[in-house]
């Protein structure tokens, strides 16, 4: 058995001992410098998991939105999403209306 194969089953086995013992998978780690479009090395060097903490707590309270500092960036990618959200609510609220005016219809017709 080659070097890699005794590898392979020793992971095979260790994932099999830990399925019985009702071990589940890791949840995958969280980027944020993905989001962020920076390299790992640079979102930590900045120091930038501390920051993100502090913008999230101030956006989840939307008062404390107008006292972001400057150097977070705008906030054009959650104007965004706002502007889409508006825009499938209207598009909602119009299917809405001619379903219920199809179904208004339906109701009104004398049936034979």
């Amino acid at each position: 058995m080659t070097t890699a194969e005794r590898r392979e089953a020793n992971r095979l086995r260790s994932e099999r001992y830990r399925r019985r013992k009702g071990i589940m998978p890791r949840k995958p780690a969280q980027k944020p410098w993905l989001a962020e479009g920076v390299s790992r090395s640079t979102w930590y060097r900045r120091g930038n998991r501390v920051l993100s903490n502090a913008k999230h707590a101030c956006l989840s309270n939307a008062k404390h939105v107008s006292h972001l500092p400057s150097s977070w960036g705008t906030l054009s990618r959650a104007e965004r999403f706002v502007a889409q959200l508006q825009a499938d609510l209207a598009e909602a609220a119009r299917c809405q209306a001619i379903a219920a005016a199809i179904v208004g219809e339906l109701v009104a017709t004398p049936r034979l």
